[in-house]
């Protein structure tokens, strides 16, 4: 690979269309600045294999893999207004019925490994917020989970689909919703990581993508309504679906972002997912 290459990942879900809709009008694909497309766990795995160089990857696999990897200041996907509609955890009962039920009918949930964040958030919440029974935790493949008739987490695109259409007979809850009223904080599913190791040159294109990208923050809510009438989505959500759905995603990490990103890597650390919650290294 060239070192005057830079190689940005792009999560492909609804929740950070307008930023890279915004992004691409400002840095289009060149021979110098690439971008590679997949879900947040397939960025976590490329940023790190060394395969990418920039990436809204998982606020996971930032506090799992800090050593790594430093932070693009000011940017995260998350949900400062609490529900986020898109991060579900989908149930055949009501939480306050899940220990009986998990009891009467074996103790599996399914687990999407789409987003590490998100797992790792339904296991805090289940653990330390609702005081939940261990279940036992499931891998199944995202789309799958309404036809095993277990509860199941599913993200992204597909669990907005549920949101959307809502199943009979299913109980939804909305993580980042739980989250706010735990905590108080917008929960952050995303930050923008960087691998350490950049050529200067590398370096100084992502000063620049990082400049663009702080513009389309404040800016991209102007890609919204144009998105929202995109032929892909209309056939299963309405234009004013989309807008209010966007309008539910932030783009930033300021000081409750942060102060947020700190409370959820100290629950990891005491559920024993991670080792402990790291400093936060900027890379510029």
């Amino acid at each position: 690979m060239s070192t005057n290459h830079l190689r940005v990942g792009q999560i492909d879900y609804l929740n950070v269309l307008p930023l890279f809709h915004h992004l691409k009008r400002v840095f289009p694909p060149s021979d110098g600045l690439e971008y590679i497309p997949g879900h947040p766990s397939e960025m976590n795995a490329l940023l790190a294999r060394g395969e990418l160089d920039c990436a809204p990857a998982s606020s996971f696999e930032y506090l799992a893999g800090a050593g790594r990897y430093r932070l693009l200041p000011g940017l995260s996907i998350s949900a400062p207004l609490g529900p986020v509609k898109s991060v579900l955890l989908v149930s055949p009962v009501a939480l306050e019925e899940l220990p009986a039920w998990l009891a009467a009918n074996g103790p599996g949930v399914g687990l999407t490994g789409a987003s590490a964040s998100s797992v790792a958030l339904l296991k805090v919440l289940w653990s330390l917020c609702w005081n939940l029974p261990e279940p036992r935790w499931e891998p199944m493949p995202p789309g799958s989970g309404l036809t095993k008739g277990r509860p199941f987490l599913e993200i992204g695109n597909l669990a907005l689909k549920i949101h959307v259409d809502r199943p009979a007979g299913w109980h939804i809850v909305d993580l980042a919703e739980h989250w706010l009223r735990w905590t108080g904080l917008p929960f952050v599913f995303a930050v923008w990581i960087v691998r350490r190791g950049l050529s200067p040159a590398q370096e100084a294109l992502l000063g620049e993508v990082h400049t663009a990208l702080l513009h389309c923050k404040t800016t991209c809510v102007q890609a919204i309504a144009e998105i929202a009438r995109w032929d892909e989505f209309t056939p299963w959500i309405s234009p004013a679906g989309i807008e209010d759905y966007l309008g539910t995603i932030g783009y930033d990490l300021g000081p409750r972002e942060q102060a947020s990103l700190a409370l959820f890597g100290a629950h990891c650390t005491a559920l024993g997912l991670i080792d402990g919650m790291p400093s936060l290294a900027w890379a510029l």
